[in-house]
């Protein structure tokens, strides 16, 4: 067999493993075209959309809750000062009193780019990491005795609604650090402590790898 023949050969072989290795990385890191969330930021908050049609077990009690919606909003936050925004008494006791929590979920009927936000952007997940997502946002969820979600009141905007939530709110964790934990849980390569704020956040889902590149979630206590 000629030198010609071999190295043709060799070409061919290294062509095939590495078509093969972008069809296996496809599979496995890439979602489908319509498949995502988006991070949005609202001054100082961030938060967690998905799309309504992707409601999975951990969260289907939001579709009684918000049956007209397009997408999900969510939000974690102080109980006090997430319902009173512009109170600086509140928010100071928030930072530095670890406080009870509230999440904010608000049924969006229109695209988010749609509505008044600072900055959205769109993060692309696989369906693992759509199913860990919303595990995490469901564990999210303080639960009565039976078992079922707490509604505190209407929310701050459109069709949503303040339920109480898990965690302790302060200097360390705030909701940007959820936002970023939420992330996190989605598989994706992000820095809790780099997120303290909500320009953190926006800093790191800007710089995510385009190619779909995902971190391992691992089973981890967000609480």
């Amino acid at each position: 067999m000629g030198a010609g023949a071999v190295n043709t050969r060799v070409w061919a072989a290294l062509l095939f493993v590495g078509l093969a290795c972008l069809a296996i990385r496809a599979e496995a890191g890439c979602p489908a075209a319509d498949t995502g969330i988006q991070v949005v930021r609202h001054r100082w908050h961030t938060g967690i959309v998905i799309p309504a049609d992707s409601v999975q077990p951990p969260l289907t009690f939001l579709r009684e809750a918000f049956p007209e919606a397009r997408y999900l909003e969510f939000g974690w936050g102080d109980t006090d000062f997430y319902r009173n925004t512009d109170n600086l008494w509140l928010m100071l006791k928030a930072l530095f009193w670890p406080t009870d929590t509230v999440l904010h979920v608000v049924g969006l009927k229109k695209a988010p780019a749609r509505l008044p936000h600072t900055a959205l952007a769109a993060v692309p997940i696989t369906p693992a990491g759509m199913t860990d997502l919303q595990q995490a946002l469901a564990d999210s969820f303080a639960r009565s005795d039976e078992g079922k979600p707490m509604v505190m009141e209407p929310g701050l905007y459109g069709d949503s609604f303040f339920y109480r939530a898990r965690g302790r709110f302060w200097l360390g964790r705030t909701c940007n650090t959820w936002t970023a934990q939420m992330l996190a849980a989605a598989r994706k390569p992000v820095r809790t402590f780099a997120a303290l704020t909500a320009g953190g956040v926006m800093d790191q889902v800007r710089d995510l790898d385009s190619t779909c590149t995902e971190k391992q979630s691992g089973s981890q206590d967000h609480y």
